[in-house]
């Protein structure tokens, strides 16, 4: 039988505390989500005594919240799509320096880094709107790829500048291409570095708002953060609906989350190479 110590008392408990500091916030959203407005306030902690599923029909029909998780996701994942395949290809160069520019390239990205993406703001929201870029998929999609590339770069190319050069001569041996090299085998080996920036990339995405409140305009194309936002305004008295557009919109994000989670797990132990 282990020994009970202090400090393993005092690890529970300080684990108990920040268990309850987190979950609770979620408890609240989801009871508060089945509730009416003098509910919610008048009985925070107790269970709704009448499931009123109707605060989620008006979050779909009234608010439109599945139109708002529908353009976050496609924002989100058009952005992590492109952001990784290229990032990738330009993290194998840096990482085997395989061009002069090497230096030059990571100190972009390093300035990349050092200026906060929404100090430029004011020139993309002029380019966006001389170009007629406004309300457009393509473009945003393009403009959080780019945000996203600096960190993403750094991260993915710590993770192919530890993989042995010798795989590389070894498939080049073999017939195989460059792109065959990059993503048939530097992929999967890399897969626990790239799955974390691909990761990091969808959530900042599906989350920002500064962006997506100033670009885009119609309420078709706006975002979960756009929508949310907006229901301060127009519907804050109907807090029922509010708390079930919430629910709806983490829903998707969990579940993206989980399955990412499972394959970085996975590729910490994968592709190791013996010396």
């Amino acid at each position: 039988m282990k020994k009970v110590t202090p400090g393993k008392i005092i690890f529970v408990i300080m684990a108990l505390v920040f268990a309850f500091i987190f979950i609770y916030p979620v408890y609240f959203t989801l009871i508060s989500s089945l509730k009416g407005n003098n509910e919610i306030w008048n009985t925070m902690f107790q269970l709704p005594k009448v499931l009123r599923w109707d605060n989620y029909q008006a979050a779909i029909e009234e608010i439109g919240i599945l139109r708002s998780v529908l353009n976050s996701f496609i924002f989100s994942f058009g952005a992590t799509l492109i952001m990784v395949l290229v990032v990738t290809m330009g993290s194998y160069v840096n990482a085997r320096k395989t061009i002069k520019a090497w230096k030059f390239l990571k100190m972009y990205y390093l300035l990349g880094l050092m200026i906060p993406a929404y100090g430029m703001l004011i020139p993309i929201v002029k380019m966006f709107t001389n170009f007629g870029l406004r309300d457009h998929y393509l473009p945003m999609i393009l403009l959080y790829a780019g945000i996203n590339f600096p960190m993403s770069f750094y991260l993915i190319t710590g993770y192919i500048g530890e993989l042995n050069q010798e795989i590389d001569d070894a498939a080049y041996v073999d017939g195989c291409s460059t792109f065959g090299i990059v993503f048939k085998i530097i992929f999967p080996m890399a897969r626990s570095g790239i799955f974390t920036a691909a990761i990091l990339c969808f959530l900042g995405v599906y989350n920002e708002l500064i962006f997506a409140n100033t670009l885009l305009q119609r309420k078709s194309m706006q975002t979960i953060s756009v929508t949310l936002l907006g229901l301060k305004g127009e519907r804050f008295t109907s807090w029922g609906p509010m708390f079930a557009s919430i629910v709806l919109s983490v829903i998707p994000i969990l579940v993206v989350y989980l399955l990412f989670q499972e394959k970085i797990e996975g590729g910490v132990t994968a592709g190791a190479v013996k010396g």
